[in-house]
This record gives C-alpha cells, structure tokens and sequence, in this order.
C-alpha cells in the first residue's frame, strides 16, 4: 500500500477517534476544519483555486460552509475515508499515490501532535524511507522562502547520516533529524518536530525568521 493510501485510513480512524473539536497545529483550524479542507481539496474543482489564491478566498469559504451544512462530521469522515469522488481529477492512477503522501502525513501529525497526550509514532523504516525520497523531491519548493541554503542530515533508527541537499546557498543551515521530522520542519511546523538545527548565528537567524509554512 502506498504512503497515502495508509495515512488516509490512518487519518481517518484518528478524526473519528477525536472528533470535529480537536484542536490542530494548523492556524485557527480544528479537526473540522482540516476534514473539509482535505474533503474540498480533492472533490470539490470550484473550491480548490481559493486554497492557492487569496483572490478566491470566498468561493472556497462558501463551499466549506456548504459542505459542512448538508453533511455531519461523521458523514465525512467516512467520505474521506473512501477517497475521491469518481469524477475527482485525483481518480487519475497514480495521482493520489504521488500528490496525496505527503499532504496526508502532514496533516495527520498536524492533528496527532496538537494533542495533549500527543507521543511519536513509530513510523517504521520504510515510512521514513518514503518521506526522506519525499523530501528530495519537494525540499526546494518548501525552502524556497529561506534567505539561506538548507542542507539536511537525515538520521535512521541506527544513528546513520544521509546528507540531502534542500537549498543551495553560500551560505547554509543544516537540519539534523528523522525525515519525517525535517519533513514537518520544512513544512512549517517548526514548533512541533523534533529537529536540530546547526549553522553560523546569522545564517541561523535568518532562516529563523523564514517563513515556510505550506
């Protein structure tokens, strides 16, 4: 099964497990919000240029409200957990498979890790495997807001290093972590993963100050 494939249902038995109540690590978000969210990006084609585009902003807030109106969180849940619609663009094969990996994850530690009770999950060496490729693929497009290059250290559960190179810069700051947690960090989830950050004062000071969140 793939990446995406796994944290849907993962995700899924965790909306339900926590309810539309549960607070999120995205801004002003709950756990309602994040499902419609999900649900509209992947089903609805008139909400979705909103999520990219102030501009449209309120077209995708009235669909939100639309959708939540007609269906309980319940209902939802379980839409989601069925996948797209058969008229989804995300029904092209291999489309959710490539586009949904890492958008799934990091939602799903966005939850997960806005809990109170919240410990690591024990993602597993071919989890990692898969978002350390995730982050050779799309660390440019995360970094591309840092003033600085970003270079990262992935570790494994055996202490062994792989260097992957995520901005080029003359100067750079090094991320030393799990992928998956270079992976939130990269994402803009600076406060909640578990990552340490090595570079000269103001080369780390600038890139503090970067704003990198998706």
């Amino acid at each position: 099964m793939s990446l995406a494939s796994t944290e849907r249902a993962a995700l899924a038995d965790d909306l339900d497990r926590f309810g539309p109540a549960a607070p999120t690590l995205c801004r002003g978000w709950l756990a309602s919000d994040l499902l419609t969210h999900l649900l509209l990006r992947e089903n609805d084609l008139l909400a979705a240029p909103g999520m990219a585009v102030s501009t449209f902003d309120e077209i995708t807030a009235q669909r939100a409200e639309r959708l939540e109106s007609r269906h309980s969180f319940a209902e939802r849940v379980d839409r989601f957990r069925r996948g797209p619609a058969a008229w989804s663009v995300f029904r092209v094969p291999g489309l959710d498979r490539v586009a949904n990996g890492m958008e799934f994850f990091i939602h799903h530690e966005d939850l997960l890790r806005a809990q109170p009770d919240w410990k690591p999950r024990d993602l597993g060496r071919q989890t990692q495997t898969h978002l350390a490729k995730v982050l050779s693929r799309s660390g440019r497009l995360l970094t591309w807001r840092s003033p600085v290059g970003v270079r990262a250290e992935l570790t494994d559960q055996s202490g062994d290093l792989h260097q992957l190179w995520l901005r080029p810069g003359s100067r750079i700051v090094t991320l030393v972590g799990l992928p998956a947690e270079v992976l939130l960090y990269c994402a803009g989830r600076k406060a909640a993963s578990r990552v340490e950050i090595l570079g000269e004062p103001e080369s780390l000071d600038a890139f503090s100050r970067a704003d990198l969140e998706i």
